[in-house]
Order: C-alpha cells, then structure tokens, then sequence
C-alpha cells in the first residue's frame, strides 16, 4: 500500500484479538483448494498485503514456499511472533513499487482482505498489478479479493463489541459520491500484568472501485483469463452482475 495510506500504526497487536484476520480463517481452505484445482499443490506464493501473516502461515503449513510482504511494520512484527520457526519470509513493502528482486519468481500471489480497498485510485490498482506481474511467472496466477462500492456502503454503521475482557468500538461512515468508507476504531484490552486497560485508536480508509475498471486494468497489467472463480458457475458468473455482490473475488493469468 503506498506510504500515505493505512498502517495500523498502534494497533496491530490488537488485530487479531478482535477477529480482523478473519478472511484467512473462513477462506484458507477454500484458497488451497483453488490453487491445487489450477494445478498449484506446491510451489512458491506471495501474499500481498500479509498483514499479521495469517494467511501466509497457514499456506506455509501446507508445504507451499511463502513470502509475505506488507507496509505495515507493526503488523509485521506480530506476523513474525507468531512464526518462532520462520517458515515464512517476511518482508515490508509497498504492493504498489515493491521489489522482491526475484522477477518471475513465484507460481501465485494473493491479495485479499481490502489490501486493495486501502488504494484510492485505480491508477494505484494498475500500479500493483503491474508489480504482481513482473514477480510472476509467465502463466502464474493472481487471485485478488476485495469489497465493492455496495459492500462498504452496506459496512455504513456503529457498533460495540464486547469479548474477552476486550471492547472494540466501531464506527463506518460511507460517501457514496467518493466511493469512501472511514472506520474509526477504538479498542480496550485487559493487560495481563496490572489488569488496566489499554486504550487503542485506528483510524482506516478504504475506496471501492467499479468491477470493470478493475478488470481492466488487470488486463493492462498483463493479465488474462480473468474469471470469478467461486461464482456458482461460468453461465451464472457471466449472468450475473459483480455489482450487486458485497465482495469481488477475481483469479487471472499472467501472459
């Protein structure tokens, strides 16, 4: 993400605590099912906006050979703490200019969870795409997900959530006129040695972007065969409107 965007500067520690990974534990199965469908049963992955490596750790688990790169060097220190034996690398980078200095050098990349949402133009979209191309190899795949214009405007709300001696107060506000959603988060945590509680503030921006500029500029960047891979079926992915879905998931193919 490029340098004037969110870093959960503060609150990384807190990101998993209160279910904000939550797009690796409901997907990582059916992820690992798509790659060995398109005939990736091993081989070496980028995850792209890795946040608290997750994802990366539970693809690393399966044996597949994991780079997780993300802005955030806070979020990639909790990503570290939570891989003792180093089966991922880590590496802190912007997704829209990153250079991992191996061009060709990896069978997937993955970018999900809103990684994408936190780039304000499609222009920046183009720009990571483009760099998602050149770390491909040639006929490698790029899955991307990411939440529509109708997504971050049905996230339009307030709420308090309370678990484990934890409270996160949240609050989204949506401009349908910018394609903008603001969340403003703020959490309070039990310490464990004193028993006070520690306050943590974030605040995240997140843009939607229409479907088809989107697939647009992937094509620019290079890419073919772009599909919707978890549509129902091709007849229904061709029928039906992406629009209207809360979240887009989009697999391409690198020419």
């Amino acid at each position: 993400m490029a340098e004037h965007h969110d870093s959960y500067l503060g609150f990384a520690r807190h990101y998993d605590r209160h279910g904000w990974d939550w797009y690796a534990h409901a997907n990582s199965q059916r992820l690992l099912v798509l790659l060995q469908e398109r005939g990736l049963s091993g081989g070496k992955i980028l995850d792209a906006g890795c946040g608290t490596g997750t994802l990366a750790l539970a693809l690393a688990s399966r044996g597949y050979g994991v780079t997780g790169i993300d802005l955030s060097e806070e979020m990639l220190a909790v990503a570290r703490s939570k891989d003792p034996a180093g089966s991922v690398i880590w590496r802190e980078g912007d997704i829209t200019r990153f250079d991992l200095r191996e061009p060709g050098g990896f069978d997937a990349i993955l970018c999900v969870a809103d990684t994408l949402n936190h780039l304000e133009t499609l222009d920046e979209w183009e720009a990571a795409f483009s760099r998602f191309a050149v770390h491909l190899r040639p006929g490698g795949r790029l899955f991307i997900d990411a939440v529509t214009c109708l997504g971050l405007e049905r996230l339009d709300k307030y709420s308090v959530v309370e678990r484990d001696e934890q409270t996160l107060i949240l609050g989204i506000i949506y401009e349908r006129g910018r394609r903008r959603s603001t969340l403003k988060a703020t959490s309070f945590a039990r310490r464990s040695g004193d028993g006070l509680y520690e306050r943590a503030t974030e605040t995240v921006t997140e843009w939607g972007q229409p479907v088809a500029g989107i697939i647009e500029r992937l094509r620019k960047a290079g890419f073919t065969e772009v599909e919707r891979p978890w549509a129902s079926s091709p007849e229904t992915a061709a029928q039906d409107d992406p629009e209207r879905h809360e979240r887009l998931t989009l697999l391409a193919r690198r020419s």
